[in-house]
């Protein structure tokens, strides 16, 4: 689909006007300018499947520029498979000069553009140098779009309107360094709950039988297992249930096909670990896996072994393999569970909120964002959740559409 870029590059050309030569005398006389700004002066959406050769290769090159698109969300792997399981992926792609400078992958609702992946995506961002200027309410237009939504963003804001941000969430992970045995040991010495599930574990092996670790499981049945004990829990937590649109199962199942390679190559795959104790599987992890770094997604145990706390078990496990695997990171992701600040040493922000052409539409999410918070206060907010969720079982499902 090189005729795709082409036409980008033609529109961008026509409507960036040339500058003139600077005198030989002059340039001389000038200090040396460093880093000039990159301006995005056309855009346009196509379908994830009209991405050609080359426009996937500058999607790479783009990512490179920026760290914080490490996380295997930004990867072409993962978008590929979310196209895969939905089908609703669009981008848009974004010109300047005689070159492509920036890609946004999306799914469009009504005049909305929300992150490819929706709420299983925990980072996102227009995919450009961080030297880039965007006139956001500008692309928003140029695209037939009122609002862009974002929930985990991460790198550059490329000049977005600080009223765009409605707040910020602390994500984290856990940077392992030469050794994650002895970054566990770290954490073994800074907490006392990860420190005591080695006893724990030792008497899961006396009850049950000798504990072992699968790092990299291919079964699609213990997969589903993973799935179904992690609707269970969030039933019985009175959570959403990520898994309750078809596609996000299906999501999973997609990644897990993907060939198997060495942990420390680059294509982005799903990584299952299970925890076995004797021939009884007493926990799995479900997660993303790319170059190194994995992305802790979605742990689960069976209930029947709570008292062991067989989810730290495995996690231990994993991380006392990691660096013999070529696992140098594991990313937690944003949320401020407890369990994430004992597993990690990382902290760092995403930012909500949104780019809207409508005030109104701004401020309605803003509002809603308020009174989310102000709920989350309440004192009897987990007995009014579980009423909430018992009579709206599917509250919030929105999120996933």
């Amino acid at each position: 689909m090189s005729s795709v870029l082409d036409k980008c590059i033609q529109k961008s050309a026509i409507e960036t006007p040339m500058a003139a030569p600077i005198p030989e005398n002059v340039a001389a006389q000038m200090p040396e300018q460093q880093s000039p700004n990159i301006c995005v002066t056309a855009a346009e959406v196509i379908s994830w499947n009209e991405l050609d050769q080359s426009l996937r290769d500058r999607l790479i090159s783009l990512r490179s520029t920026q760290h914080e698109f490490n996380t295997p969300f930004f990867s072409l792997g993962y978008l590929d498979s979310v196209q895969a399981a939905r089908g609703d992926v669009d981008v848009v792609v974004m010109t300047g000069g005689n070159q492509v400078v920036g890609l946004l992958p999306f799914h469009r609702l009504g005049r909305v553009a929300v992150p490819a992946g929706r709420f299983l995506n925990d980072g996102h961002n227009v995919i450009a140098d961080p030297r880039t200027q965007l006139d956001w309410m500008w692309m928003l237009k140029q695209c037939k779009l009122k609002s862009f939504d974002f929930h985990a963003l991460l790198g550059s804001h490329y000049g977005m309107r600080e009223t765009s941000v409605i707040g910020s969430t602390q994500s984290f992970k856990a940077d392992l360094g030469t050794s994650s045995v002895d970054f566990l040991s770290t954490l073994e010495s800074d907490h006392v709950t990860i420190r005591r599930q080695e006893q724990k574990t030792r008497k899961m092996e006396r009850e049950i039988g000798p504990v072992t670790m699968e790092l990299d499981c291919r079964d699609p049945n213990l997969l589903a297992q993973a799935i179904q004990w992690k609707r269970s829990q969030y039933q019985r937590t009175n959570i959403l249930d990520l898994f309750t649109p078809d596609w996000t199962r299906s999501l999973m199942h997609v990644l897990h096909e993907q060939a198997p390679v060495q942990l420390d190559a680059t294509p982005t795959r799903g990584l299952l670990s299970v925890l076995r104790a004797g021939d009884q599987v007493v926990a799995l992890h479900y997660g993303m896996i790319e170059s190194g770094l994995l992305h802790y997604w979605f742990p689960a145990y069976d209930p029947e072994f709570a008292r062991y706390s067989p989810g730290t078990a495995l996690f231990k496990s994993i991380v006392r393999s990691s660096t013999e695997a070529g696992i140098h990171c594991i990313d937690m992701g944003y949320g401020e569970q407890p369990y994430k600040k004992k597993q990690t040493d990382t902290i760092t922000m995403v930012s909500h909120g949104c780019v809207s052409t409508s005030n109104y539409y701004r401020a309605w999410r803003r509002a809603t964002h308020t009174a989310t918070k102000v709920i989350k206060q309440i004192p009897m907010k987990e007995s009014i959740k579980q009423v909430v969720r018992r009579v709206y079982p599917s509250a919030g499902i929105s999120k996933l559409t």
